[in-house]
């Protein structure tokens, strides 16, 4: 399919690697993207940094040098979430930045380490760890909140997400794993289910899962949707679904019904996986992303497949929905960021024409106002309105796409459908519909007004339009405005229960009314607070405060009392923007500071002139002088003239405020006028020179001396501005003043004409001996016109050569120049003087030039004197000298000497190396008094955790409970941690007790071996590891009651229980363990892992208490844990109950039969033996009970009979000589027929000479070897045993076997049955002859009657007539002849049916020809023809044949032989 045509579009929005982005860097762990907002990039080369990539302007990324293990922008704003692992432990530290406001808004340690996180709202964070899930919210002060634990399945999984549903009632959190080994390459998804509501979790597989809103018709609340996608291999079957499902069903409304669908990839990709999923709340699509590229489209709500393609060659780790435009953004391994979207031209007639889907195809484009459905909706709304469906009608025409529908005609066409008397109108119907989807148009609006203003319900346009419902227009204007005067205050209470943005832009559409807002603006500000709206509130007061006026100065107060109330980084950003300048400032001052805002309730003018005033008063001049320099909040006006007034010995506070804000003539006219000369020499030279003009005018006119006028000119020279100077001495006629500056700066350069002259004499000549390389001749030079009293003696340039010249040729003389001469460079001089090594020389210099600084510089750099330069600091007493000795001390290792010069330079910038070098040194007690100086100059973590080691060090424990609840900038966490870590244990017990650390408080107990109290704070704690470190310490001490205390909070949680009772067994304390678990089953957390370890401890220590424990819990054990138990322990028979309780028969049976003595009940084995798979069981069991138990044999066959081979159990029995132990069990089987069973049996039987039991098991059962029997027993001692052996000859058609085993015994009855059923006509004959021959007269009339069917008629008449034996033979006889006289009878009755038969047919031949002529009324009559022979006529007529009447009956014929004798 052409990419144009495709339902989906894709592009590439942007590539990482091309603004700046190192490949290397593309991955999972280094790129965020929490919304289409923005991308974030943790960099670790070339330097640690983060890029913030805004999606407006992904040209223009944002790079800040910051180092973080994470990095995270919040979905809507500027905000930065940072989290880094705390060198050395497993903690995490959290913070969250504002950037647009440069401020830290919250910041937090986590005590274990944070393996994913991400933004889950836009005012909340999610935080996983190795066990739990925890929620930050970025209001207030509150901290993370645990919500749940995370379930066994994502034990060892990498999270790869975490979502909310937009109730925040349902939460998901996604992991995988490695594939099982069956597919080790298909990585395996895990999922956790967790409702809010209910406190219950369900795990479940997925890779991938989104939540979605979505309303169920019938159902005006939406229903929360969950969506998920699975790739599992189940018995070597790869299946891929996806499924959705409704959570939370609404009882008694319609609900969701659940939804699944196959999710298809190609071969190439059989072992991708999704890794993401995205849904559209703009078209109600689900995007399905897997890790190679693929991308399935499926319809929320139908899980109907829309489209799949390939969007990427390169593997995608990252995506995002792209809420605008209902799409989404993905970014893979390549760098891109590739954005997909719905091509809204083709998606509806790819559906309706490709998919042939024409119903997803409406829904579709109604639910996203897409084109191309145009015709089906039309047509589809005809179908409604002819079959008077109008509320569907309604309803299909306000969701048309793109308002196809909403038009005119449409709305004719609902005004011409008649009214049905009790009904509503449909175009109320229409109507109706439109107000609950949404807004009318300007023609629907206009009817509708209509209709409600013909009705007089104006009421209900009020109404609409304060839900902005209706679009305004001229003619709805016209139509509504004759005498109607909007209730505003009324309409906005209406707005405000369903929409507070909209309430807020009606308020601010008041507020630009012509004449005024109708409600006053603190109405409406009462209004939105009155519903807790505190940020509408601010934006609507925000918004017409902008004028700044006086009349609104309480409303300004106002919006930052509740903003420091409840928003206070909102109400410190307003006060930062300067906007308000009339509120109440001692009241917002006082929240300020209730609020945590310090520097903001600072700022009012009042309160700093009154801290100022009250320094000044207490003496505290150093504070006064710091704060007219830094504070910009005091009256500059009144804060000098108090100061004015207060005539402070130091004047520096008011030089700040005259300098800072322009009084420096009434400055120099108080410093004059009160003597303070030396103060105005320092405002000019030091302070700002630049300002001098101004002191020289103002002291002109003060009538100031010349004399001190001109040194103060001359003192500054080139950093006087001229023109000012010159402005305001000719001001007042007294530029003769200024001459000899002027001189000067002609000298050094100036223009004058006269000096001008000079200068170039003096210039010629040095230029001269400098150009012949003469510099002692240039040094005689230069000695006479500067040393000498001359005009050029004073000239700078001069000098400076003089020097400069003397120090490269004659070093000797520089000191002396150094002393007598006094304008020249001496910053520069000195640095040439150093250069070239004069060291002594440059220290003059600079301590001439009063330069103290690099004077001790010299001293310590390269003179290398540590005592001159201590003795020059105390000399001069500056700050900045003894800083640079404190220096040089602590780099010679001089740690209490450089501690002590640093205290008095008052220098705390080199905290970080005191520090170090001090506990380098173990100086703890002169680091205290340092550190404690540095506190009043900065306010630094480091400094206040420092200070309190350093007290621990020193054991002034005291000091540190007195210090910790003053307020600190101190890491006490930290400090803690290292006190533990360095065994302070008292000093971190203070320190985790103050800061509610119970879990490090309850570890620092144990060690000072305060069991009590670690079980108490381990009970604050409730943390596993904390309860297991104290639990573990009680054990070691034998302080087993506190022991049990915490191993009944430890063992509730099934990963550590395990090594609780490890730890008890490996130290022996087998009685208290078990002590422990039994108390624990009594635990309302109690679960299967504590009775199954109890029964494990009851195996290994207490036997006797075992079986009543599995009894008593079986249904809460781990079965297959205690079988390994008690098979290492050899406890047999539990083990064989707990293998029938897990329905392992033949692990039970086994083990009986292998531990009988101890584990054999027969009833037990009974149950059990029946049960087994193994069908070699049985016959062990047969094996088994024939050596154990031969009494109970037959018993355990009886219960097997169904199930085993017979005959293998006869050879069973055969080959250990006892069958007839288990000839029960065979007579009960022998039903079957089985030969070995019944050959066995017979056997038997023969032994016994049980010939009946024989006989009877011949007769049933005939599954056997007859001959081999019948040979066995035909010699029998016994008849009857001779007999059978004749019977199974006979059953066997060994016929004349059979009957000679009789003749031999005599059994002639035997032997004419046997003739009879062998069928044999000359057996029958042989045994007539026989008897002939033995004179067996009677046996020879039985054996005619016996064989009746065999015996031919002519030849028992010869034998009986040839042996005179004619009478035994005459009842024979007469049988024979009644029984052919009786078929002769059957033969002529037949005859006679057949012949009525025949005359039947004829007579229904003749009646059809009659019939076909009886219209044929031509023809003569016929006669009748003559009756033909054979057939029938009338009575009395002749023909036919009548049969005579039969003879007597004969009895019916016995089965053989011949029938009983009966009377004629």
């Amino acid at each position: 399919m052409a990419a144009a045509n495709a339902p989906i579009i894709m592009r590439e929005a942007l590539t990482l690697p091309s603004i700046g982005i190192n490949p290397q860097f593309i991955t999972f762990t280094h790129v965020t993207m929490e919304s289409d907002k923005y991308i974030c990039v943790r960099e670790t080369a070339p330097q640690n940094s983060v890029v913030i990539i805004d999606m407006n302007m992904p040209n223009q990324p944002l790079r800040r040098p910051i180092t973080a293990d994470s990095a995270l922008m919040n979905p809507n704003s500027r905000i930065l979430a940072l989290k880094a692992q705390l060198p050395g432990t497993t903690q995490d530290h959290l913070q969250i930045f504002n950037i647009e406001l440069k401020a830290k808004i919250k910041s937090h340690q986590m005590p274990e380490q944070v393996v994913f996180w991400k933004w889950i709202t836009p005012k909340l964070l999610g935080l996983v760890t190795q066990s739990s899930v925890y929620h930050w919210s970025i209001e207030g002060e509150s901290e993370p909140v645990k919500v749940f634990e995370r379930t066994a399945n994502l034990v060892n999984n990498q999270i790869i997400n975490y979502r909310c549903d937009p109730s925040e009632k349902w939460l998901v959190l996604i992991g995988i794993a490695p594939g099982s080994p069956e597919r080790p390459q298909l990585v395996k998804g895990n999922m956790q289910l967790f409702s809010v509501d209910q406190q219950r979790s369900q795990a479940l597989e997925a890779h991938a899962a989104a939540f979605a809103p979505f309303k169920v018709p019938g159902n005006e609340n939406p229903s929360t949707l969950i969506s998920f996608a699975t790739k599992s291999v189940n018995a070597g079957q790869v299946t891929s679904r996806l499924h959705i499902i409704e959570l939370g069903a609404q009882p008694g409304k319609p609900s969701f019904t659940k939804k699944q669908a196959d999710l298809f990839f190609p071969p190439d990709f059989a072992d991708d996986f999704p890794v993401a999923m995205q849904i559209s709340h703009k078209y109600s699509l689900i995007y399905v992303i897997t890790k190679l590229g693929l991308l399935f489209v499926y319809d929320l709500e139908t899980a109907t497949a829309v489209y799949r393609n390939r969007i990427s060659p390169d593997p995608i780790f990252l995506t995002s929905e792209a809420s605008s435009t209902g799409g989404f953004y993905a970014i893979n391994r390549r760098g891109q960021v590739l954005l997909a979207n719905v091509n809204e031209s083709t998606i509806i007639p790819f559906i309706s024409g490709q998919l042939n889907n024409l119903e997803l195809a409406v829904n579709l484009a109604k639910r996203g106002n897409l084109p191309g459905a145009e015709q089906l909706v039309v047509q589809r709304f005809q179908e409604l309105f002819a079959q008077t469906k109008y509320k569907e009608a309604a309803e299909l025409a306000a969701e048309s796409p793109q308002g196809i529908l909403r038009t005119p005609d449409t709305v004719a066409k609902f005004q011409s459908v008649p009214v049905q008397a009790g009904q509503t109108p449909p175009l109320l119907q229409y109507f109706g519909t439109l107000l609950t989807k949404g807004k009318l148009n300007a023609f629907e609006s206009l009817e509708l007004s209509r209709l409600v203003v013909n009705q007089n319900k104006k009421n209900l346009l009020e109404n609409w339009l304060a839900e902005d419902k209706l679009e305004c227009s001229e003619e709805l204007g016209d139509l509504v405005k004759v005498g109607y005067t909007p209730d505003y205050l009324f309409l906005l209470q209406t707005i405000l229960r369903t929409d507070p943005q909209g309430a807020v832009n009606f308020a601010l559409m008041m507020s630009q009314m012509e004449g005024g807002c109708p409600v006053d603006y603190n109405t409406i500000t009462d209004l939105f607070l009155q519903r807790n709206l505190i940020r509408e509130a601010t934006a609507f007061l925000l918004d017409v405060l902008k004028p700044n006026l006086l009349e609104h100065a309480f409303l300004q107060t106002k919006v930052l009392e509740i903003n420091l109330v409840t928003f206070p980084n909102v109400a410190d950003a307003i006060l930062a923007n300067g906007m308000f300048s009339h509120y109440d400032r001692p009241r917002i001052a006082q929240l300020c500071e209730k609020a945590g805002l310090y520097v903001r309730a600072l700022q009012d003018p009042d309160i700093h002139f009154k801290y100022i005033e009250a320094a000044a008063k207490t003496g505290q001049i150093k504070e006064v002088e710091r704060v007219t320099r830094e504070s910009n909040f005091y009256d500059a006006e009144k804060t000098k003239n108090f100061l004015m007034e207060a005539k402070l010995p130091d004047a520096r506070p008011l030089i700040n405020v005259c300098d800072r804000f322009g009084f420096v003539p009434d400055l120099t006219h108080y410093l004059y006028s009160n003597k303070m000369l030396r103060y105005i020499e320092g405002y000019v030279q030091k302070v700002n020179p630049g300002n001098a003009p101004l002191v020289v005018g103002q002291l002109l006119d003060d009538e100031c001396p010349e004399d001190f006028i001109k040194g103060l000119i001359l003192s500054v020279r080139s950093l006087l501005p001229v023109e000012p100077l010159v402005e305001e001495c000719e001001k007042r006629n007294r530029l003769r003043l200024l001459t000899q500056f002027l001189e000067h700066l002609v000298s050094e350069g100036s223009q004058d004409v006269h000096v001008h002259n000079a200068l170039e004499q003096v210039s010629a000549a040095v230029k001269a001996f400098m150009t012949a390389d003469l510099p002692h001749e240039l040094i005689e030079l230069l000695e006479k016109i500067v040393l000498q009293n001359s005009a050029f003696s004073g000239n700078f340039n001069l000098q400076n050569l003089l020097i400069l010249t003397a120090i490269k040729a004659d070093p000797s003389r520089v000191m002396d120049y150094v002393n007598r001469l006094d304008n020249f460079d001496g910053p520069a001089v000195g640095e040439v003087a150093v250069e070239a090594q004069l060291y002594e020389e440059a220290f003059a210099i600079f301590k001439k030039f009063n330069m103290n600084v690099q004077a001790v510089n010299v001293l310590l750099d390269n003179i290398q004197n540590i005592e001159r330069a201590v003795e020059f600091a105390y000399r001069v007493e500056e700050d900045a000298v003894w800083s640079q000795v404190a220096k040089a001390q602590l780099r010679e290792g001089l740690v209490s000497d450089a501690i002590e010069s640093f205290i008095r330079a008052d220098d705390a910038t080199c905290f970080l190396e005191v520090i170090q070098a001090a506990e380098n040194s173990n100086v703890y007690e002169d680091l205290v008094r340092y550190l404690l100086m540095v506190r009043q100059k900065t306010k630094e973590p480091k400094v206040d955790s420092e200070l309190i080691y350093a007290y621990a060090r020193i054991g002034r424990l005291g000091e540190i409970e007195e210090f910790i609840l003053m307020p600190n900038v101190a890491n006490l966490q930290n400090v803690g941690d290292r006190l533990y870590d360095e065994t302070l244990y008292e000093a971190a017990k203070i320190i985790y007790a103050f800061i509610s650390n119970w879990a490090k408080l309850a570890v620092t107990l144990v060690k000072l071996k305060q069991y009590q109290g670690a079980v108490d704070a381990a009970r604050k704690a409730n943390s596993a590891k904390t309860w297991k470190e104290v639990c573990f310490a009680c054990v070691d001490a034998e302080e087993f009651r506190l022991a049990q205390i915490c191993g009944l909070n430890i063992i509730i949680q099934v990963d550590d229980l395990e090594e609780v009772s490890e730890y008890y067994q490996n130290r022996g304390c087998f009685n208290e363990l078990i002590s422990l678990m039994e108390s624990g089953l009594g635990l309302e957390r109690a679960h299967m892992g504590i009775f199954t370890e109890l029964g494990v401890l009851y195996a290994r220590y207490r036997p006797e208490k075992l079986m009543e424990h599995i009894k008593l819990f079986s249904t809460r054990l781990n079965i297959p844990k205690l079988i390994r138990a008690c098979d290492e322990q050899q406890h047999w028979k539990e083990l064989t109950y707990l293998y029938i309780l897990y329905d392992e028969f033949d692990n039970a049976a086994t083990t009986i039969m292998n531990h009988s003595p101890e584990a054999w009940d027969h009833m037990q084995f009974k149950d059990v033996i029946v049960k087994v798979a193994s069908v070699e069981l049985y016959y062990k069991a047969v094996h088994f009970y024939l050596q154990e138990h031969p009494d109970l044999i037959n018993d355990v066959l009886n219960v097997l009979a169904l199930r085993v081979d017979h005959t293998r159990v006869v050879d069973i029995m055969r080959k250990a000589g006892h069958l007839r132990l288990v000839k029960p069990y065979m007579v009960a089987v022998q039903s079957n027929n089985i030969p070995a069973v019944n050959e066995a049996l017979n056997e038997i039987y023969v032994e016994e000479e049980d010939y009946d039991r024989l006989r009877e098991s011949i007769d049933f059962h005939d599954n056997f070897d007859m001959i081999g029997l019948a040979q066995k027993i035909e010699k029998h001692e016994l008849l009857e045993m001779r007999r059978v052996a004749a019977y199974i000859y006979k059953k066997a058609g060994r016929w004349k076997l059979s009957i000679a085993l009789s003749k031999k015994d005599k059994h002639y009855r035997d032997a004419m049955e046997t003739a009879s059923q062998s069928g044999d006509r000359e057996l029958a004959e042989e045994l007539l002859v026989y008897f002939i021959e033995q004179g067996k007269k009677e046996c020879f009339a039985s054996c005619l009657f016996v064989c009746y069917d065999l015996i031919r008629v002519d030849v028992a008449l010869e034998l009986a007539w040839i042996n005179n034996m004619i009478d035994f033979a005459f009842p024979y006889l007469l049988q024979f002849i009644r029984e052919y006289t009786g078929k002769v009878d059957e033969l002529i009755k037949d005859k006679i049916e057949a012949q009525k038969e025949v005359k039947a047919k004829e007579k229904e031949e003749k009646d059809v020809i009659a019939q076909q002529n009886m219209y044929a009324q031509l023809l003569p009559l016929a006669l009748p023809a003559p009756p033909m022979p054979g057939m029938g006529g009338p009575p009395g007529m002749g023909g036919g044949f009548v049969p005579p009447p039969p003879m007597g009956g004969m009895p019916p014929m016995p089965p053989f032989g011949m029938p009983p004798m009966g009377s004629y």
